[in-house]
This record gives structure tokens, sequence and C-alpha cells, in this order.
């Protein structure tokens, strides 16, 4: 299935609330910023953006890994959908 779909669908049916592997590994290497740090029409600075690079299991449930400047974080896809924008230049 083509990402770009994937992902797609996914934000179209964003029903369940823990990640799927499929759907978790379909945003790797996509760009990521918080949403604390998004500001409406204005490009974020560099360190704030940062990318998914990886997915482990941690109790029973898949989260993404994030890497930005200055930290190294994970998110569950509750937190993902709440604290986290992906970023398209």
């Amino acid at each position: 299935m083509n990402r770009e779909l994937f992902t797609e669908n996914l934000k179209a049916n964003n029903i369940m609330n823990e990640f799927i592997l499929e759907e978790a590994v379909s945003l790797i290497y996509r760009l990521a910023i918080l949403k604390k740090n998004a500001a409406a029409n204005k490009k974020p600075n560099i360190t704030q953006i940062g990318h998914i690079c990886g997915v482990l299991t941690m109790n029973d449930q898949i989260e993404i890994v994030i890497k930005f400047h200055d930290e190294l974080r994970q998110f569950t896809k509750v937190e993902f959908n709440n604290q986290v924008l992906l970023y398209d230049r």
C-alpha cells in the first residue's frame, strides 16, 4: 500500500487508541513538531523539528520514537495525537 495513502487513511480513521504496527512504521522518517511549539503561519525553528526514527513496544503497546535536537522522546498514540503535529515543509 502506498505510504501516503495509508497515512491519509489513518488521519481519517482516528478511531483506535493504540498504534498498529503498520500505522507506526508508515510514520518513520516523517518530520514532526510538538504542538506547544507550533505557531500559526510561522516556520518552526530547526531545533523544534524532530524526525520519527523508530517504533518500540512497551507494556504490549506500540509507541513512536521521535528524535528532536536535544532529546529523544517516545509517544503512545494518544500522546502523539495530543502533543505532536506532522510537519510537511
